[in-house]
This record gives C-alpha cells, structure tokens and sequence, in this order.
C-alpha cells in the first residue's frame, strides 16, 4: 500500500542492521532473506556503491553498499559480512544490500523525521539504545532513479 511517496508495511517489526557508521531498519516484510555475504563478482566501470553480482540461493543478485548509498560522498562502507535480500515493488525482483552486523528484530515507529541529509527513501528516525537509526522504505529505494541510475548502482 503506498501513502505519497512511501510505502506501508503490515508490521512495524524491523531488521535493526549496522553498515560503515550507519545503523538502519529495514522492515521485516520487505526483507527476503539474511545471508553470510556470498562471493561477489564486481563489474568493471560499476560505481563503488555497487559491488557486483552475487549468487544468493540459486539465483544472481545485484548487491550495493548500503554505508555508500546513505552516504555517497563519504568512504564505502566496512566489512560486509552480511546481506540482506530485500523485495522489490513488484515482490518478486531483489536487492542485496551489504551490511557489517544485524542485530535482531525489534518493533518501531519513526519518533523523528529523516534528517536533511538522509535519501528520500529514508522514512523517518528512532532511536534504540540512545543511537539514531534510519528506517528505510526499500521499495521506495528501488523507485528512487538517483539509487539505480548510471553511476550509481548500473554500471557507470
């Protein structure tokens, strides 16, 4: 269900997941599968947000770096020891994103706005453990044309 440019999931049970400095939620619903980061196949003129193709249950998977697309500017993220599958708008394309830790499932709400510099498919803020964490909406990410245009996560 989409309400303006953000979409509403069942629950608000979120994957709390760690990547380079940023600790961000992903939505229970959204999230297809958590894996040990699979060997990636980098592709030759990619952007560093992507990392290349990995095979993830059988089936080949552009993986990014969720620490460089929250902030593109900055260095790519840290180790990668984990990637999250995440569904896409039509439930059956995929997205892996790479992330360092996950830790848990917890239940959510936005209690803050997303911050100025935060993408658009960054929903809102809350906080665990007195640490700011960024809820993502990632249908809202595979919708966003700065995430998956040249340079970005196609190959530049």
């Amino acid at each position: 269900m989409v309400t303006g440019s953000m979409h509403v999931y069942e629950g608000s049970n979120y994957l709390l997941v760690r990547s380079g400095g940023y600790r961000c939620a992903i939505p229970v619903d959204a999230a297809k599968l958590v894996t040990k980061a699979a060997k990636i196949e980098p592709l030759p003129g990619s952007a560093p947000r992507f990392l290349g193709l990995a095979q993830v249950a059988g089936e080949p998977v552009a993986v990014v770096d969720l620490h460089a697309l929250l902030d593109p500017t900055g260095d790519p993220g840290g180790v990668h020891e984990l990637t999250v599958i995440v569904r896409g708008p039509d439930g059956a394309s995929t997205l892996g994103l790479a992330v360092d830790e996950a830790f848990g499932v917890v239940s959510l709400t936005a209690d803050e706005p997303p911050s100025d510099s935060d993408p658009d498919w960054v929903t809102g803020r809350s906080r665990v453990d007195r640490r700011s964490i960024a809820i993502l909406d990632p249908i809202a990410l595979f919708e966003d044309r700065r995430s998956t245009e040249k340079g970005t996560i196609d190959a530049g």
